[in-house]
């Protein structure tokens, strides 16, 4: 066992006390308190203070040294935990994606859903490396185009060793995917796909409508009230009052913007 300290030359104030940087780099305080005659070691990063006679101590302290490194080799081997976050608008609020889920880096993207080119996703598919996970709130996050967009994500990112968790599905990926995970995967991205289809069709055809009676179907005068951002908003499944909190409108105006929209 390591020595790391002389008990008879040991300071005896908390002030004075010997400085050890053990093999891992924590850092723990070693003094003698003079009235009980025991050795007191505290640990710099959590300020956990012990008491035990000079052997005992010794061993605190090898436990300390091979708990921190099992720790630190644990981590290593974990890897990061990635969140990419998508959103449709600027005037949208990123916070209910991912909330409460613990991340070590979060990429976010206002991008609509039809755009081909997502600068911040290129950016988080690049800096994800083998062991890390990344974290998608739902499928309609990430994904463009169904099924296909969705399998071809999760295999490119499981090939080179990163876990994907798709929070909403409830489904994750460390590993190339069972045929059954590729069934339920493809079900739900065709699924999350005529959700945004149908969403369009009834928009479409509301706005048809709105436009033969003569109502007023342009852009609103504020731009969190545009069609995409509404339509998105209730593709998340969002009440009327909670986007009407969101967007800083009356929920009567909402409803009158809704349904000029088609969107009710």
């Amino acid at each position: 066992m390591a020595t790391y300290f002389n008990a008879n030359v040991l300071p005896t104030t908390q002030a004075d006390a010997l400085h050890i940087t053990l093999s891992n780099g924590l850092e723990v305080l070693v003094w003698k308190n003079t009235k009980t005659g025991s050795t007191v070691a505290t640990r710099l990063d959590t300020d956990e203070t012990v008491y035990h006679s000079a052997s005992s101590m010794r061993k605190t302290l090898s436990s300390w040294e091979n708990e921190s490194t099992e720790q630190e080799s644990s981590e290593t081997k974990s890897g990061q935990h990635v969140g990419y976050i998508r959103v449709s608008s600027v005037g949208q609020n990123t916070d209910r994606q991912l909330s409460g889920v613990k991340l070590d880096k979060v990429f976010e993207e206002k991008a609509s859903a039809k755009t081909v080119e997502r600068p911040i996703w290129k950016q988080c598919f690049e800096f994800l490396r083998e062991g890390d996970t990344l974290h998608v709130h739902s499928l309609d996050r990430v994904c463009r185009s169904g099924a296909g967009d969705a399998l071809e994500i999760v295999e490119s990112l499981t090939a080179k060793g990163v876990g994907v968790k798709f929070h909403k599905e409830g489904m994750e990926f460390y590993s190339e995917p069972t045929a059954a995970q590729r069934g339920v995967l493809n079900i739900l991205a065709s699924i999350a796909q005529m959700e945004r289809e149908l969403i369009n069709e009834r928009r479409r055809e509301g706005q048809a409508e709105a436009k033969a009676k003569g109502k007023h179907i342009g852009r609103p005068k504020s731009k969190e009230l545009d069609v995409e951002t509404m339509s998105d908003m209730l593709e998340k499944g969002m009440s009327i009052a909670a986007m009407a909190r969101e967007l800083g409108v009356s929920r009567q105006a909402l409803y009158r913007r809704l349904e000029e929209a088609g969107l009710k």
